[in-house]
């Protein structure tokens, strides 16, 4: 047997790789024109796309940040209202055991007026009765008259005698101390707080009402009539030779600037 030559050692790979082929290798290779001009063509899309995903990424992590802090504010303001909810609940509880002292005394109180009124009614009875005996019946018509002569109109003048207050007297002003107990003390005497303003404020329409009855009027008031009494300036349109000024003066300025 005469031996392989150099060539046919060396070509022997060329056949196998035929052989293989044969038996796994493909048909025909075809490109599809469309997705070839699409890839090469859909850079600058790619692109945008993938800005556009970015942005995206960026808020919602911005949402989810601004809802992360949203629900802090929340705790905190829950963990506040708590601590002064329990706060509130201590003074009210001090408060009320105050006002449950306070009204132990006023029924002590009370009853000592109870009973100082029962002895002053039996003095009165007495002496009703002997007003009843010695009533000689109702007066004159000219008492009548005198009686309504006495009523008074409101918002006059209030002259005091000098002889009530000597020379040497002396007037002291003391602040007033915070009353804890005002509301209590306003139930107790049927004082209504929530109709003071209304009620002030009624008197305060009256009072000025009845001050222009008499002819005294604000400075306020006068000031409002004199200015709508005064006459408004004339609008006056710019002539041409003033818009050419103005408009000179204003490129000047922004020359210099």
């Amino acid at each position: 047997m005469s031996g392989r030559s150099n060539r046919q050692i060396l070509t022997q790979g060329e056949k196998y790789l035929n052989k293989k082929l044969k038996k796994f290798g493909t048909d025909e290779v075809t490109f599809d024109k469309d997705s070839r001009l699409d890839f090469l063509t859909g850079f600058h899309k790619r692109k945008v796309q993938r800005q556009k995903k970015a942005q995206e990424f960026i808020k919602e992590q911005e949402r989810q940040a601004k809802i992360e802090e949203r629900k802090k504010i929340r705790d905190e303001r829950k963990n506040d209202f708590e601590g002064k909810m329990k706060e509130f609940e201590r003074n009210m509880a001090l408060q009320f055991d105050s006002e449950l002292d306070d009204d132990s005394e006023d029924d002590e109180d009370k009853e000592k007026k109870s009973k100082s009124k029962t002895k002053t009614k039996k003095k009165q009875g007495k002496d009703e009765n002997d007003d009843y005996e010695n009533w000689e019946g109702f007066g004159s018509e000219e008492e009548g008259s005198q009686d309504d002569d006495k009523v008074r109109p409101i918002l006059k003048k209030q002259i005091l005698d000098k002889s009530v207050y000597g020379e040497d007297t002396t007037v002291e002003i003391e602040s007033l101390e915070p009353n804890d107990n005002f509301e209590y003390l306003a139930k107790v005497n049927n004082v209504k707080l929530e109709k003071a303003e209304k009620i002030l404020n009624e008197s305060i329409t009256r009072a000025t009402k009845y001050a222009k009855f008499l002819g005294m009027s604000d400075k306020d008031e006068e000031n409002k009539v004199k200015k709508a009494k005064q006459k408004k300036k004339k609008f006056r349109y710019l002539t041409k030779t003033e818009r050419k000024v103005n408009q000179i003066k204003a490129n000047s300025n922004k020359r210099r600037k």
